[in-house]
């Protein structure tokens, strides 16, 4: 497969199968399938023929009701537009499109220094007069520019699993790396 095509099929299938729900209400795969090849798709149709895997996906999100897989495609949506609005070349469109969906700057820069920090994990440890964040197996403590919205910009971060939320045996609060994250830091330096 070209890079090209790798790069594009989630989003050409995610897409199709937007536009074939706004159109019908079908749960069968086989209706989907005949829809991609009455609108042209056939190339996308004898992919999804050929792959057991894809297919078995696929029959699980069109057995979801039309308003839960409406909201799961906008979260997929408001996800991709966040991410997307961190790469340059698509940091305008991300935003002309979804405004509501960017991350901040704060956001992006957690992110960032918790994938340049090698740490693991970003432990909160609050104390008199404030809270602080200090990244284990790494270096250093997370420098916050905007202490006013810290919880709104940790909370989004969880939220696009981007970061991944745990607690310790006295239930401080400890924020887990992920691969998206460390991914997501990295395309700025591209």
């Amino acid at each position: 497969m070209d890079p090209l095509t790798a790069a594009t099929s989630f989003a050409t299938i995610v897409g199709l199968l937007s536009n074939f729900k706004s159109e019908r209400s079908g749960t069968q795969l086989s209706e989907f399938i005949d829809w991609l090849k009455d609108k042209r798709h056939e190339d996308v149709a004898e992919t999804i023929e050929r792959n057991q895997s894809l297919a078995v996906q696929l029959k699980s999100v069109l057995a979801l009701n039309h308003q839960e897989l409406v909201q799961r495609l906008d979260l997929l949506d408001t996800v991709l537009a966040s991410v997307a609005s961190h790469v340059e070349t698509f940091s305008a469109l991300a935003t002309t499109v979804r405004p509501d969906s960017v991350l901040s700057e704060q956001a992006f820069s957690i992110v960032k220094q918790f994938a340049d920090s090698g740490a693991n994990e970003c432990w909160e440890q609050k104390y008199i007069g404030g809270t602080r964040y200090h990244f284990i197996g790494g270096n250093g403590s997370l420098e916050v520019q905007e202490p006013r919205f810290i919880e709104d910009d940790l909370k989004t971060l969880v939220e696009l699993g981007i970061l991944r939320l745990d607690y310790g045996s006295k239930g401080t609060r400890k924020f887990i790396i992920t691969r998206q994250a460390v991914q997501l830091a990295s395309s700025r330096d591209r």
